[in-house]
């Protein structure tokens, strides 16, 4: 009888416990809020960036925290993408994804930083106004950390930007005086070549004053890398290592004159091209003659007045009535590149208001750091 009891007993403590059980478990079910509840907005709808704010913070993006009904740890992540990248299969893959810290409700940015999520990460063209799409996604932890099978709560919103193009010190071959003339100590635009794919090809732009030199003005390149000179080798279109003072320097001629100097430290190579430019596109008819570019020795840049352009429409630039040389956007809209022969690539460059313009090109940066405007 005793044994019967016993047992009784353990079975009805049994049944409490398991409907204590099930009781706690339903009033632990998670309910999971709609995205608007989350109130995710931006401070401002558009942003224009420049290197004046770039210290400066010029966006927040704040949020409620969502209620689950339940003790939980949600973590958030605001993604940048295209809106062509926002739909289809593979929908925000290309995302950039920023973790904000903790349990924060806000996250603020810099110039600096957005900057380069648009036009480092994203791509955004330079210089134009462009819309993008920024998400607030928020994932579910339990409480230990580990993830649960709850999906994550998405809220969107787009905002117009408009990045700039920042300066990037790349590798360079610093020009050096090589007789009695003397030039800039430290890196100085309008005295280098630079290799924007880090290689062994460097590009650059020289208007040397004539010094002295064997029939134009004497100099010899300094690696910004290694440290090496460079100045004649055998013959006008070759160089070598110079290891003395009394080594020969290169010889920039005709001189003075715009000179396109391209430089092969793998095949120990220069040549040099006289280069005049000029404003090519479809408003007018992509003549490589009709607007010419007058060059300002004194500030080193191209300059082409009262030029008329059309909104939705675009131009390069060339050089010398051809397009052999020539300078469009890369493929990623945001840097001006070599789009001549044999490569023929680039993008042509938008125009974004019809009117009157001063067109300026300034190739004293090196490869990878040209720069034009459209006043």
């Amino acid at each position: 009888m005793k044994q019967f009891i016993n047992s009784f007993l353990f079975l009805l403590i049994s049944v409490f416990i398991l409907s204590g059980c099930k009781k706690e478990e339903s009033q632990n079910v998670i309910a999971v809020p709609s995205a608007s509840t989350l109130a995710f907005k931006s401070s401002v709808s558009t942003v224009a960036l420049t290197e004046a704010v770039a210290a400066n913070k010029v966006v927040t993006f704040s949020f409620s925290a969502p209620n689950y009904g339940v003790q939980v740890v949600p973590t958030y992540t605001l993604q940048f993408d295209l809106p062509s990248d926002t739909s289809g299969a593979n929908a925000w893959a290309n995302a950039v994804d920023i973790k904000l810290s903790g349990d924060s409700l806000h996250r603020a940015f810099l110039g600096k930083e957005l900057n380069t999520i648009l036009a480092a990460q994203l791509l955004v063209p330079i210089g134009v106004n462009s819309t993008i799409a920024v998400r607030l996604k928020t994932d579910l932890n339990q409480n230990t950390g580990l993830a649960t099978n709850v999906k994550p709560i998405y809220s969107t919103l787009t905002m117009v930007v408009n990045p700039y193009r920042s300066y990037i010190e790349y590798p360079a071959l610093l020009v050096e005086g090589a007789n009695s003339w003397k030039t800039p100590a430290t890196r100085t635009n309008g005295y280098l070549l630079a290799s924007s794919k880090f290689n062994a090809k460097y590009e650059g732009f020289l208007n040397l004053p004539n010094a002295d030199g064997w029939g134009g003005d004497g100099f010899k390149l300094v690696s910004t890398t290694d440290a090496k000179k460079y100045g004649w080798g055998s013959s006008a279109t070759t160089i070598k290592v110079v290891t003395s003072a009394g080594d020969g320097g290169l010889w920039l001629t005709p001189a003075p004159n715009y000179m396109k100097v391209n430089v092969d430290l793998d095949a120990l190579t220069v040549a040099y091209t006289p280069v005049k430019f000029y404003v090519t596109g479809e408003d007018n008819g992509w003549s490589v003659s009709a607007t010419p570019m007058i060059y300002n020795a004194a500030t080193g840049v191209w300059v082409a007045s009262n030029v008329a352009l059309t909104a939705g429409k675009s131009f390069q630039f060339t050089a010398n009535g051809s397009y052999e040389i020539g300078y469009k956007l890369d493929k990623e809209g945001g840097v001006l590149a070599f789009a001549g022969a044999p490569t023929w690539g680039g993008v042509n460059i938008p125009v974004a208001k019809t009117g009157v313009f001063t067109v300026t090109l300034d190739m004293s940066g090196g490869e990878g750091n040209y720069t034009y405007s459209v006043k």
